[in-house]
């Protein structure tokens, strides 16, 4: 029972993990998406201006 038991934890802890580095990828991924906008942003901006 012990083995199951110490098995299932390791398991356990290998999801957690993989579930925070979704999450931070999710992040991540959120940050890299914002600064495009940003900069896509200020590209418009640019040529409104110019115009």
């Amino acid at each position: 029972m012990k083995t199951a038991s110490k098995e299932l934890q390791k398991l356990r802890s290998m999801a957690e993990n993989s579930l925070k580095k979704t999450a931070e990828l999710q992040q991540v991924l959120a940050q890299i998406e914002a600064t495009l906008t940003r900069a896509e942003n200020q590209k418009v901006i640019k040529k409104t201006r110019n115009y």
